[in-house]
Parts: structure tokens; C-alpha cells; sequence
């Protein structure tokens, strides 16, 4: 599971993408949240509101497999890199809980005409959490793909080399 959550399987660190594919997400809740604060198409039932809960949910998904592909990093962080990481993980957990509060108090009040004010502030706490976490993660863990296709690739050369 552990190798699954690394994303050795994959060839590229799944922590990386999980969070900036989450950031998108968060910046597509904001833009909803503003369409629907200045009125364009308000109608009895605001389908931005919905629409922005769905959203919420798929950013609060990502975000805890964000936090676990983080905790499975964690371990195998060299030691100047340790602080760093816990970082990164305490910024995606954060922001999971953050996003789940948000949709919780957005489906509570799915019949207004825009979300609340503390539903579009834990979104906007979230989404720099998730932007702050995406570009640590990016830096941590997108250098790790090389060394090891670096390993592979004088692994191959000694194998050849040696005429097996």
C-alpha cells in the first residue's frame, strides 16, 4: 500500500498531483462562491451552491488521499527534508478539515442564494493551505522520480554490462 500511496507503481509521486489536481478544485469552489455573491443567474434554487458542494466533496477526497500519499512520503524523507515534510502534511490535514467544514456548512444552507460568509472563508483559508501544500510537495517529492529512473537506468547499464 505504501509503495501504491508513493506512487512507484505509477512512476511519479502521487502526492504532487493529488494536490495540485485539489487546488484547481479549490480555485474553481472560489470562482463558483464569487459567481454566485454577485448574482449572476440567481434564481430560488441556486444550482451554484450545489454545484459548489459536489465540489467541496471532491476537494475534501483529495485532499485526505493527498494526506495519506503525504504520510506514506513521510518515511522515506532524507533528514534535512523532515521538517519540510511534516509541514506538508500538517498543511493538506488542515486543509481536508477546512473543506470538509466548508461543505458541511454549504449543504446545511443549500437553499440560499450564495454560500454563507464562514462557508466562502474556510474555502478561501483551504485553498491557500492546498496552493502552500501543492508547491512543498511539488519541491519534495517531484525530484524523487529522477533519482530513482537514475538507479534504473545504471542498474540496466551494470546488467548489460556484465552480460546478463
Amino acid at each position: 500500500m505504501k509503495e501504491l500511496l508513493e506512487g512507484r507503481r505509477f512512476g511519479f509521486a502521487l502526492r504532487p498531483a493529488f494536490g495540485n489536481v485539489a487546488a484547481g478544485l479549490g480555485v474553481a469552489l472560489f470562482l463558483l462562491d464569487i459567481v454566485a455573491w454577485t448574482g449572476w443567474g440567481v434564481r430560488d434554487t441556486n444550482a451554484l451552491v450545489v454545484g459548489s458542494v459536489w465540489i467541496g466533496v471532491a476537494i475534501a477526497i483529495l485532499a485526505v488521499l493527498s494526506l495519506a500519499a503525504a504520510l506514506a512520503e513521510r518515511t522515506d524523507v532524507p533528514e534535512e527534508e523532515a521538517n519540510l515534510a511534516r509541514i506538508d502534511a500538517i498543511a493538506v490535514g488542515v486543509a481536508a478539515l477546512l473543506y470538509v467544514g466548508t461543505t458541511v456548512v454549504r449543504a446545511l444552507d443549500s437553499g440560499a442564494a450564495a454560500a454563507s460568509p464562514l462557508a466562502l472563508l474556510l474555502g478561501i483559508a483551504g485553498l491557500i493551505l492546498l496552493l502552500a501544500g501543492a508547491v512543498l510537495s511539488s519541491v519534495l517529492y517531484a525530484s524523487r522520480e529522477w533519482e530513482e529512473l537514475d538507479e534504473i537506468v545504471h542498474e540496466r547499464r551494470r546488467r548489460h554490462a556484465s552480460g546478463r
